[in-house]
């Protein structure tokens, strides 16, 4: 009886060491695999990293809705942009090597010296007073101002 309760606890003391081993195997790669990209600087040595121009054209579309509805005659609206192009992050270099600053906690990150926004092409407002010419000159003139868009890609339609 004794040996087999020897053996148990030495079946489960095996088992514990096998499962923390396991354990310490899945962990380590991971970590030497994020430490050799960041000494290496893989990704970072393109010109610019990109951005999610998705992310930039939502929050845009949003912040003109809210400007324009707060404009009197125009009412409640619906935006959206069409853009050429994806955010882009310029990253500092000197003399073909990318400059990194550091966090507080010791972590290298590139220096972004530049950031560069997605070029809005065209823009459609859909808006209650949409169909009084003022406004619809007012929206243009405001849009054409925010973005650089030409009057003739700026389209203003009625909301039903």
């Amino acid at each position: 009886m004794k040996l087999v309760q020897e053996l148990m606890k030495k079946e489960k003391l095996v088992a514990l060491l096998l499962v923390g081993l396991l354990l310490l195997i899945v962990a380590l790669p991971v970590k030497e695999k994020e430490k050799n990209q960041e000494e290496s600087g893989l990704p970072l040595e393109k010109e610019a990293i990109e951005g999610e121009g998705e992310l930039w054209q939502n929050k845009m579309e949003k912040r003109l809705m809210q400007v324009l509805e707060q404009v009197e005659g125009i009412g409640e609206t619906q935006v959206f942009l069409t853009c050429a192009g994806t955010e882009k992050k310029v990253v500092e270099k000197d003399e073909a090597e990318t400059v990194y600053k550091k966090d507080a906690r010791g972590n290298q990150s590139p220096y972004v010296s530049q950031e560069q926004y997605p070029q809005v092409t065209g823009v459609l407002v859909v808006a209650k007073g949409g169909d009084d010419p003022i406004v619809i000159q007012n929206i243009q003139e405001a849009v054409e101002a925010l973005f650089q868009v030409e009057p003739h890609k700026i389209k203003v339609m009625k909301m039903n």
